[in-house]
């Protein structure tokens, strides 16, 4: 462990010399506000307003994240303390504005990405009995162990977007995990279609807006009418990609996989991605909401460019959840 964070013993963790009591009870550890408020490093208050808006969105349940144990205080007496669990200290650690609340977001980010690329995530609840205890000093220090990382980048922004999403729609992040993330129901009725002409359109406003070289979007082979001409094949005369949001997360594969363009292939996909979705009039969600956010445009586009071909389904379904 790091040396801001480097200790647990008997339901203890050293943190900057001072010690922070935990509960570890029923699989899970606990906190109070005042704990969790040493942990993320922030107000008390911060604590109490950030629980107040997870129980009123209903986020999570006050029954499910709530226990009362008994506490000694400072003058030795015991009192019955309100603890909240493990769900209610990530829940906050999303939304705690303070150097800590970010280093905790750059390490999930780092978990997902993980997850994402390697395919799987270990269960530790499955491990022998003998390793419960380290997972959960495993949770507790998750916020120690990336205490050491400045800044955010464009690409981990991205997966905390992504990650933001799964938090919203567990199931669809358990289907996922279980290989069963289905297609789900998009758009049908297409108010454009994206032809070759246009594509070079977009390109080369793209290129006058941010003075590329000649070299951006210059093709090298005709790969890239290859990948338009792809999501709108057919069979049996009906379309293999029904959807609006079906063509839209192939098109962006295929574009940033086909790798068509001397420069600019991954920037090129994520322009023509974006406009195929506003040209449509699906850009935004009904509650006026960007579908897919900046930052998490740039992570799937970087995900999909390092991605294993035989990936590719499991890849386009995520997009295709994450927009619909």
């Amino acid at each position: 462990m790091n040396k801001q964070l480097n200790k647990i013993e008997s339901g203890k963790i050293v943190l900057y010399k001072n010690k922070l009591e935990v509960q570890l009870e029923k699989d899970t550890v606990w906190l109070t506000q005042k704990l969790m408020a040493e942990l993320f490093d922030t107000e008390r208050s911060v604590i109490t307003k950030h629980i107040r808006n997870i129980l009123n969105s209903k986020e999570l349940t006050k029954n499910s994240v709530c226990a009362n144990f008994a506490h000694t205080a400072a003058d030795g007496k015991n009192y019955n303390t309100t603890f909240y669990n493990l769900d209610m200290i990530i829940s906050v650690g999303y939304r705690v504005n303070s150097k800590r609340g970010t280093q905790f977001r750059i390490w999930a980010s780092n978990v997902l990405k993980q997850h994402l690329i390697e395919g799987y995530t270990l269960n530790k609840k499955q491990l022998k009995q003998s390793k419960k205890y380290e997972e959960l000093k495993n949770a507790v220090t998750l916020i120690g162990n990336v205490v050491q990382i400045e800044d955010l980048s464009a690409e981990a922004k991205g997966l905390a977007q992504v990650i933001s999403e799964y938090t919203r729609a567990l199931d669809i992040l358990d289907d996922f995990d279980h290989e069963k993330l289905s297609v789900p129901k998009g758009t049908k009725k297409a108010k454009f279609e994206l032809t070759y002409e246009e594509a070079r359109k977009i390109i080369e406003a793209m290129k006058k807006k941010f003075k590329d070289s000649e070299l951006v979007g210059q093709e090298k082979d005709k790969s890239f009418q290859s990948s338009i001409g792809a999501i709108y094949q057919t069979f049996g005369k009906k379309d293999v990609y029904p959807t609006i949001e079906e063509k839209a997360a192939h098109l962006l594969y295929f574009v940033t996989k086909n790798h068509s363009f001397i420069d600019g292939n991954k920037r090129i996909a994520a322009a023509l991605f974006v406009c195929f979705l506003q040209k449509n009039g699906i850009i935004n969600r009904k509650s006026g909401e960007k579908r897919i956010d900046n930052n998490a445009l740039v992570a799937l586009t970087l995900m999909i460019a390092s991605s294993n071909p035989k990936e590719k389904e499991m890849i386009v379904k995520v997009i295709m959840n994450l927009i619909c």
